[in-house]
């Protein structure tokens, strides 16, 4: 699986517990210069196992980067990253959300710098 351009980022994730990595295609915005991912879904598989470890890798095309992941779930917040996602996806990022949303869920990553250094 590769990133597709500047919109489809290749996001790995590890399993709760088996520790089995996954990857998934997942949009991605920058937001006051830091890179935020979410989903419209708080079931999926790939929010349960971030919610858990608090970490993932993520590709946008640039290399595989280690990122730490903080969950956001203000009403501000996840109406920022909303906003974000449609700024970038204008199509798509206004339809989608009329057919698949559920619970909301947003995560401002950073560099795990942990991760690399091990």
């Amino acid at each position: 699986m590769k990133p597709r351009g500047n919109s489809i980022a290749i996001l790995t994730h590890f399993g709760r517990a088996s520790g089995k990595s996954y990857q998934v295609p997942i949009w991605w915005v920058e937001i006051d210069r830091e890179v935020w991912i979410g989903s419209l879904d708080t079931n999926r598989g790939w929010v349960r196992n971030v919610l858990s470890s608090g970490t993932a890798r993520l590709d946008r095309g640039r290399g595989d980067e280690a990122i730490r992941c903080e969950c956001v779930r203000t009403p501000a917040d996840l109406d920022r990253f909303r906003l974000a996602v449609r700024s970038k996806y204008p199509i798509l990022g206004r339809l989608l959300p009329l057919f698949f949303e559920r619970e909301r869920i947003a995560f401002r990553t950073r560099p795990d710098r942990s991760a690399e250094a091990s």
